[in-house]
């Protein structure tokens, strides 16, 4: 991932990183820092380390298992480089990583605004192969429709699915009570309502979590959208 910061000091940006928690505690030139650092550029491609290694990098870690590096190309642009075993874990530091260090950039160096490059890729250190891609997007003029049909496809599915069943389970209903209103049926008409009654409930719920978790999503202000690698 990379981000433009303008013109910073290196003190700048380990301010903004160990505001966020990313910084180890030990002292940068200590023992402990030094292995880290030389572990992880030991797992990166021999072309991306050494691009990596003349930037003079920060070690971080975001996550438990988690460790990277943040450095400065000529473009003062800083790139951040994470490496995990957990490719589920990669893509969810990515995410936090966009939506948190604009907000932790700004407050830590009085309003300055950052700009993230829209696309991540994530790779294999063993060998660069590409494994997936995305795209950073704001989240702020997404309406709950379009969250429900793009992003929460199988939850769309299960409303449907529970509203088929709904109508479905009320309309017998309501044909056996019409048509056949004697006691032999009177068993079929009360399973048939308890079933409407149930299907409307787990709808009803899974709807009311559904805008809870819209309004948690549109309030994080970025999401990555990921795909995999053409080819």
């Amino acid at each position: 991932m990379s981000v433009r910061t303008g013109a910073l000091d290196r003190a700048q940006v380990e301010s903004v990183l160990a505001e966020m928690g990313w910084c180890p505690s030990h002292a940068r030139d200590s023992e402990y820092v030094r292995g880290k650092m030389a572990g992880v550029l030991a797992r990166l491609p021999d072309r991306v380390r050494t691009e990596i290694a003349s930037m003079d990098p920060v070690l971080i870690t975001t996550f438990p298992h988690i460790w990277g590096l943040a450095s400065f190309d000529r473009r003062q642009v800083l790139v951040l480089c994470l490496l995990g075993d957990d490719l589920e874990v990669v893509k969810q530091q990515c995410t936090q990583i966009a939506v948190t260090f604009p907000r932790t950039f700004a407050r830590m160096l009085a309003g300055r605004p950052c700009e993230f490059d829209p696309h991540v890729e994530i790779h294999r250190f063993d060998g660069n192969i590409l494994v997936a891609r995305g795209v950073i997007s704001s989240t702020s003029h997404v309406r709950f429709r379009r969250y429900l049909w793009s992003v929460r496809r199988r939850e769309r599915v299960t409303l449907v699915v529970l509203s088929a069943l709904f109508a479905l389970s009320t309309g017998f209903a309501l044909w056996f009570f019409l048509d056949f209103p004697g006691e032999n049926w009177a068993y079929a008409r009360g399973y048939l309502d308890r079933l409407a009654s149930a299907v409307f409930t787990a709808a009803l719920i899974t709807f009311v979590n559904l805008v809870f978790e819209y309004r948690d999503w549109k309030g994080s202000a970025a999401v990555i959208e990921w795909n995999p690698p053409a080819g």
